[in-house]
């Protein structure tokens, strides 16, 4: 990455932290790029199993040892995506809206506290970007997690909360 990575997420009023990207893209391509398991095997790993079941196995190729684990598949009905997954259950949002020449997709998450947000804030920025070099046909592989967006953005997050009660 020739520049570094911008913290993107903002807090609602309900608490919960927003990341967006806008992609020039259509609205129908970014919904498959965000359900497809071959297309989000190219940012962040390849999904298996039936979403009509509850559940689907995300391999994580990008974390050490490509963990696998279980995701919940909530909702899975165009435009919205929810899915409960992670440390302690964390529910996951994903909102794709847009048109036929552009595309944003956002993704929210309730995160509990500032440390958690120093931690998972920079992980999201880093996963939309690889979504946005994949899409662009750039190599996400290019982007360093360490320490561009770990620990490079954790502060912004921990700001973020420091007002938060």
């Amino acid at each position: 990455m020739s520049t570094p990575p911008t913290a993107s997420g903002s807090l609602t009023e309900s608490g919960a932290v927003v990341f967006t990207r806008r992609l020039p893209i259509s609205r129908e391509q970014a919904w498959a790029a965000v359900t497809d398991p071959a297309r989000t095997a190219r940012w962040i790993g390849p999904w298996s199993g039936d979403p009509a079941s509850g559940t689907v196995e995300l391999t994580m190729t990008v974390e050490g040892g490509s963990p696998t684990s279980t995701v919940e598949v909530r909702r899975c009905e165009e435009p919205v995506v929810v899915v409960t997954t992670g440390p302690g259950g964390w529910v996951l949002t994903v909102r794709v809206e847009g048109d036929d020449d552009e595309a944003v997709i956002s993704l929210e998450q309730d995160i509990p506290d500032a440390e958690s947000a120093a931690s998972i804030g920079p992980g999201w920025d880093f996963y939309l970007d690889r979504l946005v070099e994949a899409e662009a046909g750039r190599d996400p592989d290019a982007l360093r997690f360490d320490p561009d967006y770990y620990p490079g953005l954790a502060g912004y997050y921990r700001e973020l909360f420091s007002g938060r009660g």
